[in-house]
């Protein structure tokens, strides 16, 4: 439960940088239409959200595979601080503190993926389908936020723990997604400055207390360890 809640939590603290890169297509989407056609919007977020539950799929495979051949809680120990280094990297880039250590492998996935063309296809094509393949698509992108997610999910050990995980974080990012049109229209350039800036600390938190978590499981798994072991030798 505090795996999901912790990714749930990435996902909706940090989803308000994907309106930059993300919301970018979204708002490009809702531009096709006269009106916000929220059926197609929808089907793009879950779109998203799938490819995100199959790659916490396969990160649980590798997990479990890694559990299987043993001294699995120094990888766990390194997989959560990862996790934490890179949500307290995201959140220095989206309280604007750092530049975006992903912005340039970013700008070029959405050229290697064919988003534009994607967009423009279902566009003409004009059904839930298509926007669901371009979500598909989208949940390809390189992304900080991504990459920790899919940290913890290794770190999990078990598949089922991996894949819900994932797709707590997909449904935490789906709220600011789907308003991702609305806000970028009506955040002025100094409030949006501060609400990023809140963001960014809440995730520099999130990062924290993910690695001091880890650290602290850590400690605890390796002294009962050392206590069953005494007990044992009594």
């Amino acid at each position: 439960m505090a795996l999901l809640i912790i990714a749930f939590s990435v996902g909706f603290f940090g989803s308000m940088h994907c309106i930059g890169m993300c919301g970018g297509l979204v708002s490009a989407l809702s531009m096709t239409r006269p009106k916000v056609w929220w059926s197609g919007l929808s089907a793009y977020q879950f779109g998203r959200v799938t490819t995100y539950t199959m790659l916490g799929v396969i990160s649980g495979l590798i997990g479990f595979s890694l559990k299987q051949l043993g001294s699995f809680d120094q990888i766990q120990l390194f997989l959560t601080l990862f996790a934490g280094l890179i949500m307290i990297t995201f959140g220095l880039n989206l309280a604007g503190w750092m530049p975006d250590p992903f912005a340039r492998l970013g700008a070029r996935a959405i050229g290697g993926l064919g988003l534009v063309r994607r967009i423009r296809s279902a566009a003409g094509k004009g059904t839930p389908v298509s926007w669901y393949a371009i979500g598909l698509a989208n949940g390809l992108l390189p992304c900080g936020l991504v990459y920790a997610a899919l940290g913890l999910s290794v770190a999990s050990g078990g598949v089922v723990e991996a894949g819900s995980a994932m797709l707590a974080f997909g449904l935490g990012t789906i709220p600011a997604m789907m308003a991702a049109p609305a806000l970028v229209n009506l955040l002025a350039a100094n409030r949006r400055s501060l609400v990023m800036k809140l963001l960014g600390i809440l995730v520099i938190l999130l990062g924290l207390f993910t690695m001091v978590r880890g650290t602290s499981l850590m400690h605890m798994l390796h002294g009962g360890g050392a206590g069953h072991d005494a007990a044992t030798h009594e």
